[in-house]
C-alpha cells in the first residue's frame, strides 16, 4: 500500500480554511478508495480533525510557523527525516508552503497565484518571498495540482518550466444540499449574498456600489455578507446609500445553506479566484449565481451563471436589475446551475488525486537516461 504524507503546516489548527477543508475531503476520498494510507502533518491535533478522517490517519502535529520562508527551508531537513521514519512513498503538499524534499516523490497543490495575477494585492516583500517558495517547492515536485484550468494557465504562464507537470483537479461543493434542512431566512427580505472574507481579490466594493445604484428603484434590496470585513470595505463603498447591510461570520453550515436558499443571488465580483467553492455551493442549493467574467469563476460556474466585468459596477447593477425584473432568468439560472454542479464530485476528485500521486511514485522509480537526469524538474 502506498504511504502518503499529507503536509499542511501553513494552516491554523482547528480553524477550517478552504485549503484545510479541501485537504480533509481529499484525504477521506483517498482512504475510501483503499489504495493508500495517510500520515497528516499539520497544526491540527487528532481531536480537532473531522470525524470522517479522525481515526483513519496517523497524525503528526506541528506548530504553525510564524515565517513561512524559514519554515519551508526547515522542512527541507525535517520532512525527509520524517519520511524515512514513516516509510513515506510520496509527499502531498496541501499548498506550496510545504516540503521541497522528502519521500520518493512530491506532489504540490496550488490554489491561487494572487501575488502574481493581481500583484497590487500583495506587498513587495511578501511577493518576493512567496515567489522564492513557489520556485523551490514546485520546482522540486514531480507533479503540481492546479484547482482549475485558470490556475493551471497562470502557473504555466509565470513558471514555464512547470509545463507538462501541472494537472487540473477541481474540488466540489462542500455543503450537503440534501442534508441542509434549515428554512430560508425570509425575514431578511430580498438580499444579495456575498460569501468570503473581504480581501482585495474579492472586490466586494463593486457589489456595494452596484446595489447602492439600485437603491432608488429597488429600496428593499439588501446585502448579506458572510465573512470578515475588518476594513469595512462594503460599508465604505456604500457611501451612505440607504442599503441594509447584514454582517455574519463563523456561522454553521445549516445557517449558511439557509442563506443560499433565501437569497436573490450569490454575487462573486472577484478580480481573481483560484476556484471559488461558494459558486458550487450556491448552485447546489438552488441559488442563482452572478459572477465575474475573469479568472476561474466563469470556468467553475459554467452555464449556470450570469457574468459581468468586475471593474464595472454599472455592469453588475444591470445584471441585478435583470434578475429582479425577469423571473424566467432566475429560474433558468437555477436550473442551469444545478446541472453544472453535477459536473463536480468528490469521489472523482479523490480518484484523480490518487492517479497523480501514483504517477509521481512511478516516475520516481522509473530508470531515466543521463540526459533526462540533467534536466529533471528544474526550478521554475
Amino acid at each position: 500500500m502506498t504511504r502518503v504524507l499529507v503536509n499542511m503546516p501553513s494552516q491554523h489548527g482547528g480553524r477550517p480554511s478552504g485549503v484545510a477543508l479541501v485537504a480533509f475531503r481529499v484525504i477521506a476520498g483517498l482512504l475510501g478508495r483503499g489504495n493508500v494510507s495517510v500520515v497528516l502533518r499539520s497544526p491540527w491535533t487528532r481531536a480537532q480533525l473531522p470525524e470522517t478522517i479522525r481515526d483513519r490517519v496517523e497524525v503528526v502535529t506541528v506548530p504553525r510557523p510564524r515565517l513561512m520562508i524559514l519554515d519551508v527551508l526547515r522542512q527541507a531537513f525535517t520532512v525527509p527525516a520524517l519520511c524515512r521514519a514513516q516509510a513515506i512513498d510520496v509527499v502531498l503538499n496541501a499548498d506550496p508552503y510545504g516540503a521541497a524534499f522528502g519521500g520518493r516523490s512530491r506532489v504540490s497543490v496550488v490554489h491561487d497565484l494572487y501575488f502574481r495575477t493581481i500583484p497590487e494585492s500583495t506587498g513587495r516583500r511578501e511577493a518576493v518571498t512567496t515567489d522564492l517558495i513557489f520556485r523551490l517547492v514546485l520546482g522540486n515536485s514531480a507533479r503540481v495540482v492546479a484547482v482549475s484550468d485558470a490556475t493551471r494557465r497562470s502557473l504555466e504562464r509565470f513558471y514555464p518550466s512547470l509545463r507538462g507537470r501541472v494537472r487540473t483537479v477541481p474540488s466540489a461543493a462542500m455543503l450537503d444540499a440534501s442534508a441542509a434542512g434549515a428554512a430560508p431566512e425570509t425575514a431578511l427580505g430580498a438580499y444579495v449574498l456575498a460569501v468570503g472574507n473581504a480581501t482585495h481579490n474579492k472586490n466586494f466594493a463593486t457589489l456595494a456600489q452596484a446595489v447602492a445604484a439600485l437603491a432608488q428603484t429597488h429600496p428593499d434590496l439588501a446585502i448579506v455578507h458572510v465573512g470578515d470585513d475588518e476594513r469595512e470595505t462594503i460599508a465604505a463603498a456604500l457611501a451612505g446609500a440607504p442599503v441594509q447591510l447584514t454582517r455574519l461570520a463563523r456561522i454553521g453550515e445549516d445557517r449558511l445553506a439557509a442563506l443560499y436558499r433565501g437569497a436573490l443571488c450569490l454575487c462573486v465580483p472577484s478580480f481573481a479566484e483560484g476556484f471559488c467553492l461558494p459558486v458550487l455551493e450556491a448552485q447546489a442549493l438552488g441559488c442563482p449565481v452572478l459572477c465575474s467574467d475573469r479568472s476561474a469563476t466563469p470556468e467553475i460556474a459554467g452555464a449556470g451563471a450570469l457574468t459581468f466585468d468586475p471593474a464595472d459596477p454599472g455592469a453588475l447593477a444591470a445584471a441585478l436589475r435583470r434578475l429582479l425584473r425577469e423571473p424566467g432568468l432566475r429560474a433558468a439560472l437555477i436550473a442551469r446551475g444545478q446541472a453544472n454542479v453535477r459536473r463536480y464530485d468528490w469521489a472523482e476528485t479523490a480518484r484523480r488525486y490518487e492517479g497523480v500521486l501514483l504517477d509521481a511514485v512511478r516516475d520516481a522509480t522509473r530508470p531515466i537516461s543521463a540526459g533526462e537526469a540533467a534536466d529533471a524538474h528544474p526550478a521554475p
